[in-house]
């Protein structure tokens, strides 16, 4: 939706107000991160992959990496909505779509530099043997097998296999509140 202010105050510009309220209140909003049809090869939800790293599992530590790009971002995100409705217009959801793919890529960048904690000696070598990450339960518990009888394997990056996750970042404007 396109509001065009013709003068500086008046009616004009209360009019144009009153349409910008009326489409950000109506809940227009981008999502940002893992959306419902990114998934690995083999039907893997990516965002599932994603709330692993995020959060941790029973045999891996967190990888916060989604909090921290929050964190390190969000004070501009209000700087850039307004340069984005501005530049575009006030056509909201066109600024929301500015805004989403600077997000997106403020998270591409996190994923990017995480660095700690490093992967452990396991992954690595499964790492190593299959940069496209598809092993096999056979493949694994000979790597695990491997690793006992001392094998080891370059470090590789955190966050950082096959490209999937990291090229899955995406965002999307919706209407309505959720």
């Amino acid at each position: 939706m396109a509001v065009n202010i013709k003068s500086v105050g008046g009616a004009g510009l209360a009019n144009a107000l009153k349409q910008l309220q009326g489409r950000i209140g109506s809940g227009a909003h981008v999502r940002v991160g893992f959306l419902e049809d990114a998934t690995y090869p083999d039907g893997t939800p990516v965002a599932q992959v994603a709330f692993w790293d995020e959060f941790g599992t029973k045999t891996a530590p967190p990888r916060p990496f989604m909090r921290n790009a929050i964190a390190h971002n969000k004070g501009e995100w209000g700087k850039l909505m307004e340069a984005a409705l501005k530049a575009t217009g006030y056509n909201v959801d066109q600024a929301l779509a500015l805004c989403g793919e600077k997000i997106t890529d403020q998270v591409k960048e996190e994923i990017v530099s995480f660095s700690e904690p490093e992967n452990s000696m396991l992954t690595n070598i499964l790492k190593d043997r299959f940069p496209m990450g598809d092993y096999t339960k056979d493949d694994f518990l000979q790597a695990v097998r491997d690793l006992k009888d001392g094998a080891t394997a370059p470090a590789g990056k955190p966050l950082v296999w096959s490209g999937v996750m990291l090229n899955s970042a995406a965002y999307d404007v919706k209407d309505g509140s959720e």
